[in-house]
């Protein structure tokens, strides 16, 4: 017959053994819709997505996801910023100016600091400051031991004459402005020494995150702007305990006996602390936050994005060389300080959909060249994989021995050379009986029978006639010159007569005195090698050992120990379930044939793959209007006291980051707030994305689609190849197995397979829904909470990985019985505990396929993507989207190997239904395929 007949099966839910009534013919075609109850709860979760994601089209802007931001939180090209931020519309880059408060603080601290200042503030006459001011200022200044300091401050020279003072400080404030050439800046010889040259390792504190108009707005917009540039005179934020001491001397009256020091310094203050700021018209902040770089140019690296480069005159300046490492140093700071965010992420992934097309369609073309290679390698790929296993676990335990073995000095290599030799010898049983292998010392009364040096080197025998030249000169110079106290002619030819490996010189201090015993080799190479006694393994370190803790030695050589007994139970094991292991070859074999009888099958993961990209491309593009719902309450909008209260402590949330997503702190130096008479200018910027109900219903049904995709690809495979294997040798591969595994997926069984992702999905959600909380409490500095949601996040996920084998054997169940979900789940789990062996050998076996499978297609899809993106967008960095390839072939890869994991899990099932009737009917008009006719023994037929 061409096809399994049709064959009217009720199926009860018992978990009984099929029998030849229930499934003599094969997989029954009489059947009848499952679950259907499970497709209204399916439309109602779409229901419920199409309305959150309206929800999103009215409020959300995807924008906010990756547009550049600035010091504050608000968006660039933006008119209406949170909490009445700048409007920055028509300002689309993000670049950097400089932080006056942070360049300048060494400055402002020698110059406030000075002899000079602090003779003003605090001295015996006409002080600035009273009593209760003092502290403040003299701790700012770490002058006397306070809370804020760990001793004195280095800001340079001191300075008790205003005007040294002013001339000083006037110098290193005019590189700042650049009032000098830029290149002094950056230079050991300029007035500020090295500090801006060691800036490029914390350069995000030197700058301010910016939006401008272009890239290129730098220093010499402020000369070139047809607008008057503005200015800036600096002054101390409020919160700054010096703040009060510098107001002060700037605003002190300049009579009486300080009056010509004061005037002195107010004039430098007035003259050397203005910088030049760029216009309104390219800097929409105020003027403390428009002050750019000297010698400092941007250009663009991806959309709105600036980073750093030198001008032309520093580089001609420095050389090309320093200028570079500089900006290097300057964009890894700038990367690990401020980080990729999740925002800027879905932005690059926006632009570059084009590729991502392009990759997604190459990862189809990789899976297919892997499915065509595994035909002709299943048998090898197992037994290399299983012998792969045991050479990793050999090489293990070798690995940990030596290493706990190894000598102080010694090489890796060379100490599991020796013990490799020991070993060898000691097994050979290289002696004769009666020797007498024990060592004392340094050998000098040894009289065992080693005959190999610790390289392997075979030993020459003393006295031999083909003795090597250097042999003889020294048996002649030891052996004759008994007037030196050395061993008697006679005495020394009896010790080493018929010998090999020996220590003959036993004279203290002679130049002749081996550490150990020794001998000449037959090793051209090696003229003389020393020796261990037969049995011993490990080398004798008298210089101690590479790791000095003899309780990690001994660790490390017990874990050798207990890799290798692995390697022996797993060998033992290995001989023991050859049969089971040939079996699952034979089933894998199988499986191959069907997939080459059936090459259209191959198309399931990719129409599987293709529909799933669609579908994640609407769902993130969909998502994306939900995440960027920021609330306008998601972070405080008032001002705190420290950067601590703002941003918390290890043990202590922050104001700003108290929940997750976090927002980021910023100091508002010119718009200080006072509480309680101190002032407070910290405040929060918001986070770019954030979660709610609305995100975690439309997330559900991402997962619920994705597990059903999954499902239906599983079950038409099932189906198929459980057809395949029931019909005649003769016709197989030239029915419509597909076609009719589909139809049976379509008209009868979507409600099954919508049930069992559904159980996934929710499973799935829960996971994620505790990974959330799990960062809620790392926000919330509760340590404890965060590993017990993590625990409970491992355990749901074993239990996921345990339903999904289940789930996997429920479909094929399915498709082979045509019983609902729940009966077909309860007769998978009784057919796998009836051959559990069975099926944990085969699972074994086709998990190294399914992970050989994966690697290529994933590793394969990522290069390939690099390459792809690399040619089609050379201004953006491919980092990010490379990792969404690497993402996209890994799903791919599953989808994949899925086919063929699955294929050899219904031919499993298939044999064991066949087992189990007891029916072998093969041959050409039978069904059974050759490569399994040996594995079944036909039952008598019982009277």
């Amino acid at each position: 017959m061409a096809e399994a007949a049709d064959v009217n099966v009720n199926v009860k839910g018992t978990g009984e053994k099929v029998t030849a009534e229930q499934l003599g013919a094969g997989p029954t075609s009489n059947r009848g819709c499952t679950d259907c109850w499970c497709l209204l709860v399916l439309l109602g979760a779409w229901a419920a997505y199409v309305f959150v994601t309206v929800l999103g089209f009215q409020d959300g802007n995807p924008a906010k996801l990756y547009l550049p931001r600035d010091y504050s939180g608000g968006y660039c090209d933006v008119e209406k910023n949170w909490n009445n931020g700048v409007n920055t519309k028509g300002f689309p880059k993000q670049s950097f100016t400089m932080n006056t408060s942070a360049t300048t603080d060494l400055i402002v601290k020698q110059f406030m600091c000075s002899t000079a200042v602090v003779n003003l503030m605090t001295g015996d006459t006409d002080p600035l400051l009273v009593q209760d001011e003092r502290f403040d200022y003299l701790c700012s200044c770490c002058l006397i031991p306070c809370g804020k300091c760990g001793g004195s401050l280095q800001t340079g020279d001191d300075f008790s004459n205003p005007v040294l003072l002013g001339s000083a400080i006037g110098g290193k404030l005019n590189e700042l402005q650049g009032a000098t050439d830029p290149a002094r800046l950056f230079s050991a010889g300029g007035a500020n020494g090295n500090v801006f040259i060691d800036m490029w390792n914390s350069v995000d504190q030197y700058f301010n995150k910016v939006c401008l108009k272009e890239c290129t707005v730098n220093f010499n917009t402020v000369n070139a702007s047809s607008s008057s540039p503005r200015e800036y005179i600096f002054s101390i934020a409020p919160d700054d305990m010096m703040s009060n001491a510098f107001n002060k001397l700037k605003n002190a009256p300049t009579t009486g006996s300080n009056g010509q020091a004061i005037a002195s310094l107010q004039k430098t203050i007035e003259n050397e602390f203005k910088f030049k700021a760029l216009p309104l018209e390219s800097c929409p902040y105020h003027p403390s936050r428009c002050v750019p770089m000297p010698g400092i140019e941007f250009e663009e690296i991806s959309a709105g994005y600036c980073t750093f480069k030198m001008s032309a005159e520093v580089v001609n300046s420095i050389g090309s060389a320093a200028s570079d490492a500089f900006v290097g140093l300057g964009g890894e700071s700038l990367v690990s300080g401020l980080g990729e965010t999740f925002g800027k992420w879905v932005g690059e992934f926006q632009r570059s959909i084009p590729a991502f097309i392009i990759v997604t369609i190459l990862a189809f073309v990789t899976g297919f060249i892997y499915l065509v290679l595994l035909r002709f390698a299943v048998g090898l790929c197992v037994w290399l994989s299983i012998f792969v296993v045991l050479l990793i676990m050999a090489l293990g335990g070798a690995s940990c021995y030596v290493r706990a073995s190894q000598c102080a000095g010694a090489d890796f290599l060379e100490t599991g050379k020796q013990i490799g030799a020991g070993a060898l010898i000691a097994a050979s049983g290289a002696f004769s009986s009666g020797c007498d292998e024990k060592l004392e010392g340094e050998g000098h009364n040894y009289k065992g029978c080693q005959k190999y040096s610790k390289g392997l080197n075979k030993c020459i025998k003393w006295g031999d006639a083909s003795s090597s030249s250097i042999m003889k000169k020294y048996s002649l110079k030891f052996g004759s010159d008994a007037g030196t106290g050395i061993v008697p002619a006679a005495v020394y030819s009896d010790r080493l007569h018929n010998d090999y490996c020996r220590n003959p010189c036993d004279i203290a201090g002679a130049d002749c005195n081996a550490k150990s015993i020794w001998c000449f080799t037959s090793n051209a190479d090696q003229a003389w090698e020393e020796c261990q006694p037969v049995g011993v393994v490990k080398p004798t370190c008298s210089n101690g050992y590479a790791i000095k803790s003899s309780e990690m030695r001994t660790l490390l050589e017990v874990c050798a120990y207990v890799l290798w007994a692995l390697a022996v139970l797993y060998l033992i094991g290995v001989i023991c379930m050859t049969n089971r292991i040939r079996l699952a070859i034979a089933v894998s074999k199988v499986a191959a044939i069907f997939m080459r009888q059936n090459t259209m099958i191959v198309l399931t993961p990719a129409i599987q793959s293709l529909i799933s990209c669609i579908w994640c491309l609407v769902w993130v593009l969909s998502a994306s209007f939900l995440l960027s719902q920021v609330p306008d309450d998601a972070v405080d909008k008032g001002a705190f006291l420290t950067y601590a209260e703002a941003y918390g402590t290890d043990t202590t949330p922050g104001k700003c980051t108290n929940s997750w997503p976090s927002g980021s702190v910023w100091k508002d130096e010119t718009n200080c707030e006072q509480i309680n008479g101190t002032y407070a200018c910290w405040r929060c910027a918001p986070p770019r994305y954030t979660f709610d109900w609305r995100f975690a219903v439309s997330f559900f049904v991402f997962l619920w689609n994705n597990a059903l995709m999954i499902a239906i690809g599983q079950f038409v495979v099932a189906a198929a190849c459980s057809c395949w294997f029931f019909t005649q040798n003769s016709q197989k591969g030239s029915t419509g197995v597909i076609r009719k595994a589909i139809h049976w997926t379509w008209r009868y069984h979507l409600g099954s397979l919508a049930f069992g992702s559904f159980i996934i999905a929710v499973l799935q959600l829960i996971r994620y829904i505790m990974m959330y909380f799990e960062q809620q409490a790392k926000a919330q500095k509760n340590a404890v909470m965060a590993m017990i949601l993590r625990i409970c996040q491992c355990v749901i996920w074993c239990f996921e990985k345990c339903l999904k084998f289940l789930n996997e054997n429920a479909y094929i169940q399915i498709a082979i019985r045509g019983s609902n979900f729940c009966v077909s789940a309860m007769n998978a789990f009784y057919l796998i505990l009836r051959n559990a062996i069975r099926f944990g050998v085969l699972a074994v076996l086709s998990k190294g396929l399914r992970v050989i499978g994966i690697f290529f297609i994933t590793v394969g899809t990522g290069v390939i993507g690099y390459f792809v993106f690399t040619s089609m967008y050379d201004d953006m960095t491919p980092t990010i989207p490379v990792v969404i390839y690497i993402f996209v072939g890994y799903m791919v890869g599953k989808l994949f190997v899925n086919v063929y994991g699955i294929a050899v899990d219904t031919v499993l099932q298939c044999f064991l239904a066949c087992e189990e009737m007891g029916k072998v009917d093969a041959g050409e008009n039978g069904y059974l395929p050759n490569q399994l006719r040996g594995w079944l023994k036909e039952k008598p037929e019982l009277d």
